[in-house]
């Protein structure tokens, strides 16, 4: 278990030239207040720029700098792993990144970036996007998981399940089959070399036992001629080349129009669900004339009134509708623009390739050329003869061996995509993530079905068995679905890689979102955390106050963060 322990700053952001400590493992519970500005959060960026050398916050480092002192930034914290006592130091101006492991520091020798690696991989088994996604929550510039794009959560679950070791495999593979593709392009042109050898060898023979200047002047005609393919092939591949550059130009939005189309899809989709919605509430007060609940009459004039009011909601959700497809139609049209400049470019590069591997060979024939013209008492030589026909037959050889390998790097890439052993492994994990999501909303007296599928896409069913998405609860709600997976992550992250964290902040959850019982369900489930030391940062002191065995009151005087400790 990781049990942060202590964490301590100076001239960093708000905090003046004086070190403000909290102690990070003293309560289980505590409570951080103070108005908006005060620096509430300067917590969470202390600890994540400790650590991994960033802020929390979406700024840049330099920024962090407390702007009236503007020298020795300097921030540390201090953990234990087991037995193992640590502490990490970091600083702006002067420039500073220390590890120490039981009052030693720890091999400075490598790079910065090397030195990260091995806190990250071999220290605390946890990089910057995990860690936030099991140990804090609610911050304005924090995206929770939901929020997330299907690709960044796979990335999040594939850190906690700690089954990353397969993407790099991955991306090994990937290189050694391309540096494979390239070295078996390279032996099919050494086997074509060879075979022309062969021939020219075999002809050489023949004319060398009756050699004439009219041999060589067919040699240095034919030097003559390649020499100017040579040229032609050149000037061909120049062109090939501005053709290219002038296609990339044209689709230079590429990356924008997908992202767009995506954009314009997700926005379709959830207008469709509300437009089904709208009209099963229609069609609900057309077909029927008492409450089926409650048995009452439904008044004609409130039926007419609300599908009055539906049906405007609906049209203009049409017309809504209408616009985005019609972007949608464009988006299109200009995707399968860059779909045909795609291919065009495509085969401009194969043009490029060929014609390079034509001018290779052509230099090699004016090599050999060369090398015949300036021999003078040429002897018959079959041992050379002999000699290719054995590199040949070898080279055959070699290339069968690189057909089995590359046979053997396709099946095993397919292994190792994003649908083979990782997908298998999570499948295995899905329903206790699952079960273990749909716990801790229980836990918060939010009566949902939450599911995830394999592509991380979510499946919200209510006790009368509809469909929601996300997006389509109140921030309180989806407070509690961030909560309740922010939950499981630490669950599954301590029970998959023994990546056990004793922190758990939680930043502005209780504001503006929540109501008297959304407090109320959360305190609760609160409660029932073990080995956790759990900071709430809030400015809601009315609710809270009492709810909490120890508080910091966070306040700016003078432009500097000060903290009071209750």
């Amino acid at each position: 278990m990781i049990k942060l322990k202590v964490v301590r700053w100076k001239n960093f952001l708000a905090t003046g030239n004086q070190f403000l400590e909290v102690n990070l493992d003293k309560e289980p519970m505590t409570l951080i207040v103070g108005k908006n500005g005060a620096g509430k959060s300067t917590l969470i960026d202390a600890i994540t720029f400790s650590l991994f050398g960033k802020p929390f916050k979406k700024i840049n480092k330099g920024q962090l700098m407390n702007t009236v002192n503007e020298k020795e930034l300097i921030t540390e914290i201090e953990f234990s792993i087991g037995k193992s006592e640590w502490k990490v130091r970091r600083g702006i101006k002067p420039a500073l990144f220390e590890i120490y492991n039981n009052g030693k520091i720890v091999n400075q020798d490598a790079k910065s970036n090397d030195y990260q690696k091995y806190l990250e991989d071999k220290v605390l088994k946890l990089n910057f996007k995990s860690f936030t996604q099991i140990v804090v929550l609610g911050s304005a510039s924090f995206v929770p998981f939901m929020q997330l794009s299907s690709n960044d959560r796979r990335v999040i679950i594939e850190d906690i399940l700690d089954i990353g070791i397969f993407s790099v495999m991955k991306n090994l593979l990937k290189e050694r089959s391309s540096i494979l593709k390239e070295e078996m392009t390279e032996l099919e042109y050494s086997i074509k070399l060879i075979r022309e050898k062969i021939k020219l060898e075999e002809k050489h023979l023949e004319e060398m036992k009756a050699k004439t200047d009219t041999k060589r002047k067919s040699d240095l005609d034919k030097m003559e001629e390649t020499q100017k393919e040579i040229v032609r092939l050149n000037e061909e591949i120049e062109e090939h080349q501005d053709l290219v550059m002038s296609l990339m130009k044209s689709i230079a939005d590429e990356d924008t129009t997908y992202k767009k189309n995506t954009e314009l899809d997700k926005y379709k989709s959830q207008i469709n669900k509300n437009l089904k919605k709208l009209n099963k509430e229609k069609r609900f007060f057309e077909e029927n004339e008492n409450c089926p609940t409650c048995e009452q009459d439904i008044l004609e004039d409130f039926k007419k009134h609300k599908c009055d009011d539906i049906s405007d909601d609906i049209e203009e959700m049409q017309g809504g509708l209408d616009k985005i497809e019609s972007e949608i139609e464009k988006i299109f049209n200009r995707l399968g623009e860059i779909s045909e400049c795609n291919k065009k470019i495509q085969a401009e590069e194969n043009e490029i390739r060929t014609k390079n591997g034509y001018i290779k060979s052509h230099n090699k024939f004016i090599t050999h050329l060369n090398e015949e013209l300036n021999k003078k008492d040429v002897e018959i030589d079959i041992d050379k003869q002999n000699f290719l026909t054995k590199e040949l037959d070898e080279s055959k050889t070699e290339r069968m061996q690189y057909v089995e390998q590359k046979l053997y790097y396709d099946i095993l890439g397919t292994i190792l995509n994003d649908k083979g052993i990782k997908t298998r492994i999570i499948r295995k994990y899905l329903p206790v993530i699952n079960n273990h999501v749909n716990m801790y909303l229980k836990d918060m007296d939010f009566f949902v079905n939450f599911q995830l599928d394999e592509n991380f896409t979510e499946t919200i069913k209510s006790r009368h068995r509809d469909d929601f998405s996300y997006y389509s609860f109140s921030e309180g709600e989806k407070k509690r679905i961030d909560i309740a997976l922010l939950l499981t992550w630490r669950y599954i992250a301590a029970m998959r890689n023994s990546v056990n964290v004793n922190l758990l902040i939680l930043d502005e959850v209780f504001d503006a979102s929540l109501d008297q019982a959304g407090v109320d369900d959360l305190m609760k489930l609160f409660h029932l955390l073990k080995n956790t030391n759990l900071f709430i940062i809030s400015h809601k002191l009315d609710v809270l106050d009492d709810k909490f065995p120890a508080k910091i009151t966070v306040e700016k005087i003078k432009n500097f963060t000060s903290m009071e400790f209750n």
